[in-house]
């Protein structure tokens, strides 16, 4: 009788185990996990500015295109300052910044963006929303406790490197669309943020009279990835970063990748009242 007892017991057990295991959580659990891996909530409250420095890549596939230089990322809770060097005639440096509720993408030639800049004009809910560059910034969207208006869901799990992954779906504070959809993945066991996925698909424009043919349909995908996760300072977060985006329509494929490798994180430094700003400051 107690041998039957103690299987029953361990046959209850096991089911309980598995069904807790199988339960997902939800997407505010995952958020809450993933800020505590960054830091305790009173060191993270400490931060006012962050600037991050480090080294910076550049490669296309069409046309086979290679650079390199330096990076620089400086934010705080209302400002985005992002700049790389690319040592290239053709692409000598890209900016992005989000300033004070102002998107600022200059152009690298004259009246022209990078392939890059040119995604995040049409998509400024990246910057508006604080999703562009993850936890590497102070505007990480999941440090406000409001989302800039955003909403999550989740969206399950996969497998990321061999790695269970939760996945949070994001819909920007003007509700997004269909064609256009944020997933954030976070690794199941440190919840640190692995990647964010952004896919658009624009559909084919219907024929019109006196039109011959019709538009092909585009699909738009920017991934960023995020590792070589270090603590320094009691805050952890990723020292490499690379973000690579790929269009393909009949037209054909274009492949896009920059990367940067983080040297350090400085932060509450003190920055002048203008710095935020890629006009220049000479008078």
């Amino acid at each position: 009788m107690s041998f039957l007892k103690a299987l029953l017991f361990g046959f209850m057990s096991f089911c309980l185990s598995f069904s807790s295991n199988a339960q997902e959580l939800k997407a505010e659990e995952i958020v809450a996990k993933h800020l505590a891996s960054i830091g305790k909530a009173d060191v993270r409250a400490l931060v006012s500015n962050r600037v991050v420095t480090g080294l910076s890549q550049f490669t296309s596939k069409l046309p086979e295109t290679k650079g390199g230089g330096k990076a620089v990322i400086v934010s705080d809770k209302e400002n985005l300052y992002f700049m790389i060097s690319l040592n290239s005639k053709e692409y000598p440096n890209d900016k992005v910044g989000f300033f004070k509720d102002k998107v600022s993408l200059p152009f690298v030639t004259a009246g022209a963006r990078s392939p890059l800049g040119a995604f995040i004009a049409d998509h400024k809910k990246l910057l508006d929303n604080g999703l562009f560059l993850g936890s590497m910034t102070e505007r990480w969207v999941l440090l406000n406790p409001h989302y800039y208006g955003g909403k999550i869901k989740n969206a399950g799990s996969k497998e990321i490197n061999g790695r269970k992954a939760y996945c949070i779906q994001f819909f920007p504070s003007d509700g997004g669309s269909t064609e256009f959809f944020i997933r954030l993945y976070f690794d199941a066991e440190t919840f640190y943020h692995l990647r964010t996925e952004y896919h658009h698909v624009i559909s084919p424009r219907q024929d019109t009279f006196g039109v011959l043919g019709r538009q092909a349909g585009t699909i738009l995908d920017l991934v960023e990835y995020y590792g070589d996760f270090q603590t320094v300072e009691g805050l952890t977060l990723p020292y490499s970063y690379q973000v690579d985006f790929k269009t393909a329509s009949t037209s054909g494929t274009f492949e896009y990748s920059w990367g940067v490798k983080v040297a350090g994180y400085y932060y509450n430094q003190k920055l002048a009242p203008d710095f935020y700003s890629f006009e220049s400051k000479e008078k």
